[in-house]
């Protein structure tokens, strides 16, 4: 399949490979052009079931940072279109807003627009957005907690995070302990992680 593109010194066509890889490396001029291509038909979709252009371009943003993840996963499988899989994500994270909102459930999808597996794009959503929560809170964390965590997580022993923290090995135990309980407890309680479950 490719896809047409205008530019003022020549036609240019992609194919959908050529535009996946130019996602993962974030070329410039592949960007450019899934923003103009895509992005209007995002603003369509928002502003015709309750939203704003501003919601829109959120949305948008936040369907292209799925896109990009997407991309430079080496597991995932493409089944379809990147446009197609952009739609999906850009409307069932509208959804959740819509929900957020309360009252507007409802949604229909344009004409000519076939769907990816939607239990499986349901999925992805909830991982990316279980992703966005824990960096979220992960952010209002101490910054001794952040470091703490940020070395258990990159698979540091505790006498290594002790060494660098400048801590006891056994205070380096409780400390890890103790950051990783407030950053369960920040995002189990907040809303949109009970959404999700």
């Amino acid at each position: 399949m490719y896809i047409r593109v205008v530019s003022d010194q020549m036609d240019k066509h992609y194919t959908e490979q050529e535009l996946i890889e130019g996602l993962k490396s974030r070329n410039r001029g592949i960007m450019r052009h899934l923003y103009r291509e895509y992005h209007p038909m995002i603003v369509d979709l928002v502003t015709k079931n309750s939203g704003s252009t501003d919601d829109a371009l959120d949305i948008f943003q936040e369907g292209m940072v799925v896109l990009y993840e997407k991309a430079i996963d080496p597991g995932f499988e493409w089944k379809s279109t990147l446009k197609t899989f952009l739609y999906a994500v850009c409307r069932n994270k509208w959804l959740m807003q819509l929900r957020k909102r309360r009252g507007k459930t409802t949604l229909s999808l344009e004409p000519g627009f076939e769907q990816p597996a939607e239990e499986d794009l349901h999925q992805d959503l909830i991982q990316f957005e279980k992703r966005e929560l824990m960096r979220k809170h992960f952010k209002q964390l101490g910054d001794d907690c952040q470091k703490v965590l940020s070395m258990f997580f990159e698979g540091k022993s505790l006498r290594e995070i002790a060494q660098v923290m400048g801590f006891a090995e056994a205070y380096s135990k409780k400390k890890k302990f103790v950051c990783q309980k407030q950053l369960i407890e920040a995002i189990t309680t907040d809303a949109l992680f009970k959404e999700m479950n």
